[in-house]
């Protein structure tokens, strides 16, 4: 079975890395161009492992140049996995191999559709999703499923651990399905378009900026969804930017929003639109933050994020 993967983040590597782990063969690997490094945030390089595999590795600006579409119809694949991939393949790309294009998307299909489903998942506040395996075709999203699989969004979960979760499954499945295409146990199931709930849009790093006045749930779920390997939330303290990528829900009083109740090298408290988060892991100019817990430890000063 002669096989094209495409893919260009985090995602895809662990699951290519995967399946060459377990001897399956791959004709040719097409990544982003490494100018499309700062479009992704979890853009990664796959220079290494396609040299190490000794597999053709094509590096595209655009998928749906005519160069590539000749480059991959002289492969003439078999298959073509899409894992991991933003740029929508057009119908002379999907007509090319002989079983099909075969995409992953991590929901619950056809429930939610669309882009940024990790980061929505949790704004959404779904406590459930899954990771679906599905026939590409001239649409988004809504091809025939081939494979699905559960995975609980618990209160502490955030982006890291949910992409970890969708890894680990898509890992498993890929091997699994590939051995059902090889021996042609070929599955398809319609997607039902009454189960359609709603289409998700592109998320950008300024969809991160936090509103101080804003319930501290609201908050704190916006940087579950945004920390990495997403660009996080941020916000700004003194005039320069700190991006916050962890926090905890604290049961106190209500203070002003925004805030800085205490402060430490580690961690410290703000008062939201109804209460207080602690943040535990954050990014800010380390020399400017010690002068201010310097300054806030001698006059307890009203630091206040945003301003």
């Amino acid at each position: 079975m002669k096989i094209i993967f495409l893919g260009g983040v985090k995602f895809s590597y662990e699951l290519l890395q995967y399946i060459l782990l377990k001897n399956w063969q791959i004709s040719a690997v097409i990544t982003y161009d490494d100018t499309k490094k700062n479009n992704y945030s979890d853009f990664t390089s796959f220079d290494e492992i396609t040299k190490k595999f000794n597999i053709n590795h094509i590096k595209v600006d655009n998928i749906n140049d005519q160069k590539n579409i000749e480059l991959i119809k002289k492969i003439s694949p078999d298959l073509i996995l899409v894992m991991g991939w933003s740029q929508i393949l057009k119908p002379t790309i999907l007509d090319i191999p002989k079983l099909g294009v075969i995409g992953s998307h991590p929901t619950e299909l056809p429930k939610y559709r669309g882009r940024a489903p990790v980061p929505w998942s949790i704004l959404k506040g779904l406590k459930k999703s899954a990771l679906t395996f599905f026939w590409m075709k001239d649409g988004i999203d809504d091809g025939d499923i081939l494979d699905q699989q559960f995975f609980k969004i618990l209160d502490d979960d955030d982006a890291t651990s949910i992409y970890e979760k969708i890894t680990l499954l898509g890992q498993k499945m890929l091997d699994k399905n590939l051995f059902l295409l090889q021996s042609g146990n070929i599955k398809k199931i319609k997607q039902n378009p009454n189960e359609f709930i709603e289409y998700w849009n592109k998320r950008t790093p300024e969809d991160g900026k936090i509103n101080w006045h804003d319930k501290g749930i609201t908050i704190h779920n916006l940087i579950r969804a945004t920390t990495k390997p997403y660009p996080g939330a941020f916000t700004t303290l003194q005039n320069e930017k700190l991006i916050i990528w962890k926090s905890e829900l604290i049961e106190e009083e209500n203070c002003i929003p925004g805030k800085i109740l205490n402060i430490s090298k580690n961690s410290f408290k703000i008062g939201t639109g109804d209460g207080v988060i602690l943040v535990k892991k954050f990014s800010y100019n380390k020399k400017t933050f010690n002068n201010l817990i310097e300054m806030f430890s001698k006059n307890n000063s009203n630091l206040l994020l945003g301003q």
